[in-house]
């Protein structure tokens, strides 16, 4: 008798639990699709990605300043200078100089300053000329009109000097 009513108690909670896992599939199914249509009610269904708003882009103002970077390059065996490169009419993303050592982008341009972005072991050079390599190198400069700056990377056995000047 007691054996029955163990078996009996095993055959109601099995049917319980396939209930449940039933129930529960379904729910989640019902979940689910609910939740694709909440969205795709939020997100809308329109392709263009403007999602509704009325966004109008305005081409940025170019400054008329002049910038121009003068690159050295020095090794053991001497050193060669580049002729300067000019660049005028710049604007915000302007890529001013790219390679190994450094890439250098314009932040903010104005008549009265620019700023620049530097991406690379750039340092600015100790005052009697020598560079610390232990230094952090410079992310951000600021260079005013009428004023020029001078980088350096931050290397022992060849390299650049650059002279950036905002005119």
């Amino acid at each position: 008798m007691m054996e029955t009513r163990i078996n009996r108690k095993r055959h109601f909670w099995s049917k319980f639990s396939k209930w449940s896992f039933n129930m529960g599939k379904k729910r989640f199914i019902c979940i689910l699709i609910l939740s694709c249509f909440v969205m795709l009610f939020l997100n809308g269904c329109d392709n263009s990605g403007s999602r509704g708003t009325t966004e109008t882009k305005t081409e940025e103002k170019k400054a008329e300043g002049k910038l121009s970077v003068e690159e050295h390059h020095w090794h053991e065996k001497g050193s060669d200078a580049a002729d300067p490169e000019v660049f005028t009419s710049l604007s915000k993303g302007d890529v001013v100089y790219d390679t190994t050592y450094a890439k250098i982008k314009v932040n903010s341009v104005s008549d009265e300053k620019i700023v620049l972005d530097v991406d690379g072991a750039m340092v600015e050079p100790n005052s009697d000329g020598t560079i610390n390599l232990r230094k952090d190198p410079v992310e951000k400069i600021t260079i005013n009109a009428g004023d020029s700056i001078v980088l350096k990377s931050q290397t022992m056995d060849g390299g650049v000097n650059l002279k950036i000047q905002y005119e």
